[in-house]
């Protein structure tokens, strides 16, 4: 049994396979920084985790390094449908994020770019603790979402420079 799963995960390190929440800067030298201009920014911390669980060094003091900066992060809320009684019966949540990145040198290798993310969610107000459980929930996958697409397009840019 266990030469079995030595030979499958060897055969998928050999095809190239790794799982999608995993993500590649090791290409990359430079530490980074993670700024945002709402001090108490979730996206931001947790931008910063997952670099570090990735193998990034993140930068300490005024050394040179990588900038993710986040310029606005916004959630809203908006009705999307009602029931007879004009009641809400089913919500949008849209998260939407503008940030830049800047290699060490300072150089922009990307600015201003606006990342939005949107979810459905039905709402009865009947049940007190289910809906805005829910509506809790799908904000943390979407910051999660937002993490892994704003550290993927960063990684795609970071090895479309080495490789020039």
């Amino acid at each position: 049994m266990r030469i079995f799963v030595l030979l499958s995960a060897l055969a998928l390190g050999a095809c190239g396979f790794k799982p999608s929440n995993v993500i590649d800067l090791s290409s990359n030298e430079a530490p980074f920084t993670v700024t945002s201009n709402d001090p108490f920014s979730g996206l931001a911390d947790n931008i910063e985790r997952a670099l570090s669980r990735a193998g990034v060094r993140i930068a300490e003091g005024g050394e040179p390094a990588n900038s993710i900066s986040i310029s606005q992060e916004r959630i809203e809320r908006n009705a999307l449908s009602f029931d007879r009684n004009a009641q809400v019966t089913e919500y949008t949540l849209r998260y939407r994020v503008t940030y830049s990145l800047t290699d060490a040198n300072g150089k922009t290798l990307i600015d201003n770019q606006v990342i939005e993310l949107r979810r459905d969610f039905n709402y009865d107000v009947n049940i007190s603790s289910g809906s805005p459980a829910e509506e809790a929930l799908l904000k943390r996958e979407m910051q999660a979402e937002m993490v892994r697409s704003i550290l993927r397009r960063t990684g795609i840019v970071l090895h479309s420079q080495t490789t020039k």
